[in-house]
């Protein structure tokens, strides 16, 4: 093992490495062979917490003509607070995840963005106003997300509003056939009252 080295973020950029094509060489100080902490630290594009521990903070290789598929090993940086790839070439569907949080409104600001995907994830909040340029199922399976082209959102007060409606009208529903009910149960008893008051009255009569 490498001493003092976090080896999953070693791991990480191994797999990394050796999972894109590098056409221009620009990896070529992407060297494994040292045992030294830090050592991850000196790579082109990264940014470690601490130059003397093996813990990577930001890859950011934009512009270095990097191809293939999008790097899924990149998972394995777990401390990894920034990553910026823009500019390459890769291909391919971008995997699950977990990204949480709302989507940058900024997106909507890049114009040559014709594919773009984030199905699969827990993201929140209002969908970016992309005129319907993308559809629905680049955004499913975020229960959080709403506006076009997912469900519409809603105002917190408005659905309680909304709720509460509903909670009337479903009470309505249940009450006004027990109400009809205990109307007629009443009516019923005092129908038979009468009717037995009659029929005592009757017989009172033919008594005497």
């Amino acid at each position: 093992s490498f001493a003092g080295a976090n080896e999953a973020d070693v791991n990480c950029l191994r797999n990394f490495k050796s999972g894109v094509t590098d056409p221009n060489d620009y990896l070529s100080s992407w060297v494994f062979d040292n045992q030294t902490a830090g050592f991850i630290c000196k790579f082109s594009g990264v940014t470690c917490w601490h130059d003397d521990e093996n813990r990577v903070l930001s890859i950011r290789l934009s512009g270095f003509g990097l191809g293939g598929e999008f790097p899924v090993g990149i998972k394995q940086c777990s401390d990894l607070m920034g990553l910026e790839l823009s500019r390459n070439n890769f291909s391919g569907v971008l995997p699950k995840n977990n990204f949480t949080g709302p989507l940058p409104p900024e997106l909507v600001s890049l114009p040559r963005l014709t594919k773009f995907s984030v199905a699969f994830n827990q993201l929140t909040g209002h969908v970016p106003n992309f005129n319907l340029k993308f559809g629905r199922e680049n955004f499913s399976s975020n229960e959080g997300l709403c506006g076009q082209p997912m469900d519409p959102c809603v105002d917190p007060e408005e659905d309680i509003i909304r709720l509460g409606k509903i909670g009337a009208a479903v009470g309505a529903a249940l009450f006004a056939p027990l109400g009809a009910f205990l109307d007629w149960f009443v009516f019923s008893g005092r129908k038979k009252k009468q009717e037995d008051r009659r029929h005592r009255s009757w017989i009172f009569h033919i008594g005497d």
